[in-house]
């Protein structure tokens, strides 16, 4: 399980299925990128929750471990 720090700033993300990638603040739910994405069409690649300081270090982050 995923301990959380209330002072840090989580993500996740996905790959759609037009090539464009999602990015998510993540609050704790792991329903989020599990249960909302398993057997959606639209969603090709699913990153789990990471810790990033703002959205463009996550986006970075986000392609990084999409490849």
């Amino acid at each position: 399980m995923l301990k959380i720090d209330p002072y840090s700033i989580w993500w996740w993300g996905y790959l759609h299925s037009n090539g464009q990638l999602q990015l998510k603040r993540w609050f704790g739910d792991i329903e989020d990128y599990t249960g909302d994405c398993e057997n959606n069409d639209f969603v090709v690649k699913v990153v789990k929750p990471f810790m990033a300081p703002d959205r463009d270090y996550a986006m970075r982050e986000l392609e990084a471990r999409i490849k």
